[in-house]
């Protein structure tokens, strides 16, 4: 399913540019893989499904339906201060896709940069991040995930089709590539971002139907204050707990 390096790669950033340079030649897609221990990654892929379902799922349809599990699960936990108050939750029908993002970014140089930046990152405790590469027999990094299996979402959904599509359908509006992985963390390059609050509240609620631990535990108390953060935002990044 896919070719793991056996230890962290020096220049990482560089490497992943070359080696997605090369992937129309190679078929194999590139994708920064953190590495937190040598054995992280060893079972990380538990749900490997075929091009034909993932072909077969649509965007918008994946999107409600994550957005529809959502409503029908809303209470917050009796001991979890960090959800967002109900009143503050997106809610109600399915509110559509937002429209594409607007500029003359090209997605893949976007990604170039975003590799170079992941390269030199620092985690959440200031230490350098390492990183690993795999290569995926993958069209892109999109379709990678579910072909690889990756379970990164668990807690949220096992149909990691449904993630893809998400991820296809922002490829095509935002110029969104997926850059890095963590065991739990997704990092996306967006080469079109939206501009202005309307267009990133219409974004921020994709985000919470494909990740809502982005809002509940990204510190943001109210959907506005997240998509204030999305504007003119060149990466988006998401952690499922």
């Amino acid at each position: 399913m896919l070719w793991i390096s056996d230890a962290p790669v020096d220049k990482a950033g560089e490497a992943w540019t070359r080696l997605r340079q090369e992937h129309e030649q190679s078929g194999l897609y590139p994708i920064l893989l953190e590495h937190d221990d040598d054995r992280a990654w060893n079972d990380r892929w538990s749900f490997p499904e075929t091009i034909d379902v993932l072909d077969a799922t649509d965007p918008e349809e994946a999107l409600r339906t994550l957005w529809d599990q959502l409503q029908d699960d809303r209470e917050p936990e009796e001991d979890d201060d960090d959800e967002i108050p109900e009143d503050e939750w997106p809610s109600g029908p399915w509110p559509g896709l937002a429209p594409p993002g607007t500029g003359d970014g090209t997605p893949l140089a976007m990604a170039d940069q975003y590799a170079a930046h992941l390269q030199d990152d620092e985690d959440f405790h200031g230490r350098p991040r390492r990183w690993r590469i795999g290569l995926f027999p993958a069209r892109d990094g999109a379709s990678a995930l579910t072909l690889a299996g990756w379970d990164g979402p668990c807690n949220h959904t096992n149909n990691t089709e449904l993630i893809s599509a998400a991820l296809t359908s922002w490829g095509e509006r935002f110029g969104a590539r997926v850059v890095g992985l963590g065991t739990d963390t997704l990092w996306l390059s967006v080469a079109h971002p939206p501009q202005d609050l309307e267009h990133a509240l219409a974004v921020s609620r994709e985000h919470f139907a494909f990740c809502p631990d982005n809002l509940w535990q990204g510190g943001y108390d109210t959907i506005a204050r997240y998509a204030t953060a999305l504007i003119g935002i060149n990466a988006w990044v998401f952690w499922w707990d």
